[in-house]
């Protein structure tokens, strides 16, 4: 493998460096702007509402860094070819950054200069995660790569939305990319989550996959995601929820080894996963009873994905940089329990009483807030310094 210039400096010798920190610091700073506004109630945004504001830069800005600095990391050891590093990194980096200011310039600067850097972003990466799969014609690799290309379609839809203020399109655009997201999750889940059990519990233990459930898990949330995205047809969605939902415990409980709850880079990954499977449950019940589905839309987000990107977040950072994963940081239940009683007070408290749904809210942020915090104050060090075996990357 091609190793950066001499020169490079270590955030950019690998993806996962300068995208993580910028994930990690996005997430404190776009929480911590949200709780002020939406306690207050103003809106000083570009041309969209607060909601919409926040979803966006939750999927486009802090989730779509870490994707960015996951698959850029993920595709060089699938592929065995480099991805990018040094100047072209920054310059990935640079569009994504870039758009995240523009978010928040008032509503007389122009959308396009954000709309131009966020599209240009998602198509360098696009591009950059592409060039390797099909060097090495690793066809296999396009479950991966589509969930990508969606991605940006749906960026892209958003944009014409925003311009022509319709408010009905954008709000489509973002539960779809969310859709996808969580897609892309169940992908490498299938493909990390029983090789990191198998070789992280510190016993033996062969896990079960199922062709039969990874072809039912695609088609079944293909079929969700058009379905409820572009059609209200309320009870076909039920069904695809209840699909989903045997489907993804089943595939779960094939994975399944006691051993993972002594294994904090373990149990976190597990949890986002029975995260994403909430949301289907509780996406089944709004669907049902003809109610709002903002706990399943947050089960998905807050507690599926964010549990997920953080616990991977602190794998990779520990394990790319040259240390033992099986000796990591004695402090992850400090960054990783904050997150997850978020989720759960996020998702379950507005259920189970209404009245306080602005305190549960605000506690949650401030979980959230903690959380990708702590991971800062202990991985800013690891992400910036050399690795200790002396090693590139």
């Amino acid at each position: 493998m091609n190793n950066p210039p001499l020169n490079c400096p270590v955030v950019l010798r690998t993806g996962f460096r300068i995208f993580f920190l910028g994930a990690a610091a996005y997430a404190v700073l776009s929480m911590a702007f949200w709780l002020v506004f939406y306690v207050a109630g103003g809106n000083i945004f570009i041309a969209m509402p607060l909601t919409v504001w926040h979803g966006h830069e939750m999927i486009f800005g802090f989730t779509m860094a870490v994707v960015a600095g996951f698959l850029l990391t993920a595709v060089m050891n699938w592929t065995g070819l480099p991805t990018l590093s040094g100047t072209p990194l920054l310059v990935l980096f640079l569009f994504w950054a870039a758009a995240r200011v523009l978010a928040f310039m008032p509503a007389f600067v122009p959308t396009w200069p954000m709309a131009l850097c966020d599209s240009a972003f998602l198509v360098f990466l696009s591009v950059a995660v592409m060039r390797p799969i099909i060097a090495v014609k690793q066809w296999r690799q396009s479950a991966v790569f589509s969930k990508l290309i969606l991605i940006l379609f749906s960026g892209i839809v958003f944009y014409g939305a925003l311009f022509y203020a319709d408010l009905e399109i954008e709000r489509k655009a973002l539960r779809f990319a969310v859709y996808m997201i969580v897609s892309l999750l169940f992908t490498v889940s299938r493909r990390i989550l029983p090789f990191f059990i198998e070789r992280g519990v510190g016993y033996p233990v062969t896990l079960r996959n199922s062709r039969i459930l990874d072809l039912a898990s695609v088609v079944f949330l293909i079929a969700f995601a058009i379905i409820d995205v572009f059609w209200n047809f309320p009870f076909i969605v039920a069904i695809l929820c209840a699909l989903l939902v045997v489907v993804h415990m089943l595939r779960l409980a094939g994975w399944y080894t006691p051993g993972i709850w002594r294994k904090p880079l373990l149990w976190i990954l597990f949890a986002g996963y029975v995260f994403l499977i909430t949301g289907f449950l509780l996406k089944m019940s709004a669907a049902i009873y003809h109610r709002p589905d903002d706990s399943a839309l947050h089960a998905f987000t807050a507690g599926g994905i964010g549990i997920f990107t953080l616990g991977m977040m602190a794998r990779v950072s520990w394990g790319h940089t040259g240390r033992n994963i099986a000796e990591a940081p004695r402090q992850l239940p400090l960054i990783f329990v904050p997150l997850t009683a978020g989720a759960v007070i996020r998702v379950f408290s507005p259920i189970l009483d209404e009245s306080k749904y602005v305190l549960w809210i605000g506690v949650s942020q401030v979980l959230w807030m903690a959380a990708f915090g702590l991971y800062l104050f202990f991985y800013f060090r690891i992400l910036v310094s050399p690795r200790p075996d002396a090693k590139w990357g």
